[in-house]
């Protein structure tokens, strides 16, 4: 929708330059010395094509606001794209929580209740049952997605008779599309995955990532954080990842993940940082350089035996500037 009002808006300047232009042809004092060479006028390229059906506006055509045999359609002024983009698509604010449930042992409705306190618009869970006898054949994606008004979407990385076992993403914004990626996995090790939604956020999309890594074999774990790392590198898109790291700052894991994206702790984050059981901080959100983080805290669970971490980032316009710099 942003695009096509950004297309009918750029058609409308050209439009009006078109009459403007007939204009200074019809009246004599604007006429051009009939001996001095006329420059060429360069073409306009719209993307995408016009709708099949709608006026061109070709040379010899008649009609209100249509050029006549060999008048020359004139070049919009440079920037009227950017400027355009400028004004119908602006800076998106998005709350972000990433937050272990512990499969909600004890109270899905409590988990629900305290994750809605947060006002999210994004949410990235770990440890989620669906259809599992351990919880009560609850489908837990569906409880909450309910519960929150929020679009899901589910990526299993344990299966188990009828129960499944694995992540969920939840969001105010439209999912737009989302996968999974199979992470290394080693005997003795729990299956585990990468899992992925590509959001609308403004008129753009935004690619946001939900993990949860092995905890107790280091090398392993490290070989799933540099597997992310790669699937990350090739990402166009700005970017979220966060999830259950199950490691601390400081080590290989975190530093394979930091190649590229900026943990949000250290730079926005107040009070308590710590999100294990023993207090240690191994839940994380990361994101994309572009996305600026405003503020980052921990949110204390009553059921988990983790707490979530919740980030406001600024989503830039996307636009290109006015002066032709970016």
């Amino acid at each position: 929708m942003v695009r096509a009002a950004l297309l009918l808006l750029v058609l409308g300047i050209i439009a009006t330059l078109v009459v403007l232009d007939r204009r200074r042809a019809e009246d004599p004092a604007a006429t051009p010395d009939p001996d001095r060479a006329a420059s060429p006028t360069s073409s306009v390229t719209i993307e995408p094509p016009l709708p099949t059906g709608t006026a061109t506006g070709k040379p010899g055509s008649k009609g209100p606001g249509k050029p006549g045999k060999g008048a020359p359609v004139p070049t919009p002024p440079p920037g009227i794209e950017a400027l355009a983009c400028q004004e119908l698509r602006k800076s998106v604010r998005v709350r972000v929580l990433s937050f272990n449930t512990h499969r909600s042992y004890g109270g899905i409705g409590t988990v629900a209740a305290e994750i809605r306190s947060l006002d999210p618009d994004v949410v990235l869970l770990q440890e989620i049952d669906r259809f599992h006898a351990r919880t009560g054949g609850v489908d837990q994606v569906d409880h909450f997605s309910q519960a929150l008004g929020m679009e899901a979407a589910f990526s299993p990385n344990v299966v188990s008779g009828g129960g499944q076992y694995g992540t969920a993403i939840l969001s105010r914004f439209d999912i737009v599309d989302s996968g999974r990626f199979p992470l290394p996995n080693a005997p003795g090790g729990e299956p585990r995955g990468l899992q992925w939604a590509g959001l609308d956020v403004g008129g753009q999309e935004v690619r946001v990532y939900n993990t949860h890594l092995q905890n107790a074999m280091p090398r392993l774990r490290d070989a799933q954080a540099r597997h992310v790392a790669g699937i990350l590198a090739g990402e166009q898109q700005h970017t979220i990842l966060g999830g259950d790291m199950n490691a601390v700052p400081g080590t290989a894991t975190l530093g394979a993940l930091q190649v590229r994206l900026v943990d949000a702790w250290p730079v926005a984050g107040a009070g308590p940082a710590g999100t294990a059981p023993d207090g240690a901080r191994i839940d994380y959100l990361l994101a994309s350089p572009a996305l600026e983080p405003q503020g980052a805290r921990t949110l204390r669970s009553a059921i988990s035996d983790h707490d979530g971490v919740v980030v406001d980032y600024v989503v830039p316009s996307g636009c290109p500037s006015a002066d032709g710099d970016g």
